[in-house]
């Protein structure tokens, strides 16, 4: 016989009640303190993912957009700069091939004084260049250029009295081109200037604030009337003292780039230009040499191509006009 509350069903339902009953050492969360402790936790866990959901959204949109602006930048300022590269490596691939020892008597001039020619074509170009980068109109730049070439040639020491000018002063046949035009106009405002004031060419003690005024005045009746300010002359007058000090290539397109490390490439390719036209033996060769450089700037889209045509233009030109003393 079954004694009174032995029922087995009875007995596993007082036990299931126990289960979540509040009994020492035993599970004491009722069922009702369940679903309030688990629902916030819930809502609290969905609340922090959308949150972090949110944040992941908004930073990635933030460097989506800061890395485009950034490839933008770069690659409106790289593509001068591999054109840039890629023109320097053409002058090294066309650079005359010395290999073959060439005859002093077709050389002449070009064998004797490399170095010096180098200085005064980096000088001309440069400071053609130099004027563009201030700001200076093209006739500005021009009496920059010429500036340049007189103060470089000047300070060229003793070895600069075994020298004259070029009575052929002309090196293109026409002026079309504002680089030939340039490289003409270089040429005469110097040789007509030298011709007026004999001991410029042989390493005169003018000053060169007296020297920019002759050039100022000379290029004024060639027809280029730009009028510099009181703050483009002062800034002229700090290059030009800095290049009477000067006494290699190096020097002067270290002038120049400090003042513009942007154009450090364009100097670059002007010095590897000056490097390759000393080689060559006369003033044909020179012509076509440049022209081919030149044809090769006018292939490139992102470079400043008159105004590299101009630096080679007028180095060319410069080099033409000196001759030794025979």
């Amino acid at each position: 016989m079954w004694e009174k509350n032995s029922d087995p069903y009875k007995k596993k339902s007082e036990n299931l009640a126990k289960l979540w009953a509040i009994v020492p050492g035993e599970n004491n969360i009722r069922w009702g303190e369940l679903t309030t402790f688990l629902i916030p936790g819930i809502i609290k866990r969905n609340i922090m993912k959308n949150f972090i959901f949110f944040f992941a959204i908004v930073a990635i949109f933030f460097m989506y957009s800061c890395a485009n602006s950034e490839i933008d930048r770069l690659e409106s300022e790289s593509v001068e700069e591999v054109q840039m590269k890629e023109l320097i490596q053409y002058v090294r691939d066309i650079k005359p091939d010395i290999s073959i020892p060439l005859n002093p008597q077709t050389r002449g001039f070009w064998a004797t004084l490399g170095g010096w020619f180098k200085r005064i074509g980096s000088a001309d170009g440069g400071g053609y260049r130099w004027g563009r980068d201030n700001g200076l109109s093209f006739s500005q730049s021009l009496l920059v250029s010429v500036s340049a070439s007189l103060v470089t040639g000047i300070s060229g020491g003793d070895g600069r009295i075994q020298w004259k000018i070029n009575g052929e002063w002309q090196v293109y046949s026409s002026s079309i081109r504002d680089y030939q035009e340039l490289g003409n106009a270089h040429n005469k405002a110097i040789y007509e200037l030298c011709r007026d004031n004999p001991t410029l060419k042989s390493g005169s003690s003018i000053s060169n604030t007296s020297l920019l005024s002759l050039v100022e005045a000379k290029t004024k009746a060639m027809g280029y009337k730009d009028i510099l300010s009181l703050l483009q002359r002062a800034e002229i007058m700090q290059m030009l003292n800095s290049l009477s000090s000067t006494s290699t290539m190096s020097d002067v397109t270290t002038i120049f780039m400090n003042r513009f490390s942007n154009s450090r490439l364009d100097y670059q390719f002007l010095e590897e230009y000056m490097d390759a036209v000393v080689l060559l033996e006369d003033k044909d060769s020179a012509i076509s040499f440049t022209e081919q450089i030149i044809v090769k700037i006018d292939s490139m889209s992102g470079v400043q191509k008159s105004t590299l045509k101009c630096m080679v233009s007028t180095a060319l030109c410069s080099i033409n006009l000196w001759q030794p003393k025979i």
